[in-house]
């Protein structure tokens, strides 16, 4: 077993070799990740829940070999669903 080991302030936290950080936030829509699914999908696909379903599984041929979405169709992703959820009225 080759675990690492942190001490401080009488505190012992033992991280498994195949521990891995998981980021803040999305790489594709760049918003935060909400919840235990967006983790899941992160280290599954490489995105949250919301990508994955709007982007990752209609185009997984392309994803599979390196295609992401353009800038423009994440943020018009993003503005439609605010949208729906009430949350951008004045969005054109």
């Amino acid at each position: 077993m080759n675990n690492r080991v942190i001490e401080k302030n009488d505190c012992v936290i033992i991280l498994d070799e195949s521990f891995a950080k998981v980021p803040y936030d999305c790489p594709v829509c760049e918003c935060a990740l909400r919840h235990f699914d967006d983790v899941v999908s992160f280290k599954s696909f490489d995105c949250c829940v919301d990508c994955q379903n709007e982007f990752y599984w209609p185009n997984l041929a392309k994803w599979k070999k390196g295609w992401r979405p353009k800038k423009e169709d994440v943020r018009k992703f993003l503005n439609n669903y605010n949208c729906l959820k009430g949350e951008n009225q004045n969005a054109k």
